[in-house]
């Protein structure tokens, strides 16, 4: 077991509460359309320039018919109360986007660089590189994270795995 994980895990769920906002950002992103079915998707992420580990985050996903890049994030990011963002700097062709978010909440800031490539219907890459500055639970948090996403289509039949847009949490 690496040691680090518990406290990467905390980092990661920290920066990630604030990232969620980008879910609120799909109106503002035209639509790359994704291959409808099951997709492998893989996230590495690292905090920090001296972050070493190369292990994945690996899980499978859903895609309906009309699920675009930027539904992809918002179903891999759920809203969170209170956070606020505003994306600039959009660059789009048929198979590329990139674009800056920045996301305020009540305790931190993130500034977010994100850029997706769809190298065919069945392939799609993306990095992003994110600050984020604030406290958490008392804490000061001042720290940079980059994440590189790989996804490979699988199947046109998702088996057991639920579409993104039906894991949103019951009422």
């Amino acid at each position: 077991m690496n040691p680090r994980r518990p406290s990467r895990h905390l980092a990661l769920c920290t920066a990630s509460l604030l990232l969620i906002g980008v879910s609120t950002l799909p109106g503002q992103l035209a639509d790359i359309p994704i291959k409808p079915g099951l997709w492998n998707t893989q996230v590495v992420a690292k905090i920090g320039l001296n972050d070493n580990d190369n292990e994945p985050i690996v899980s499978q996903a859903c895609f309906t018919a009309g699920t675009t890049i930027s539904g992809y994030l918002a179903a891999m990011t759920k809203s969170a109360p209170n956070v606020q963002c505003t994306m600039s700097n959009k660059v789009q062709t048929a198979n590329h986007i990139a674009f800056d978010t920045t996301c305020t909440g009540p305790n931190a800031t993130s500034k977010t660089h994100s850029d997706f490539q769809l190298a065919d219907s069945e392939h799609f890459t993306g990095t992003s590189h994110s600050t984020v500055i604030g406290t958490s639970h008392d804490h000061p948090i001042n720290m940079e994270m980059s994440k590189t996403f790989t996804a490979k289509f699988l199947s046109s039949n998702c088996g057991d795995v639920k579409p993104l847009t039906d894991q949103s949490p019951q009422k």
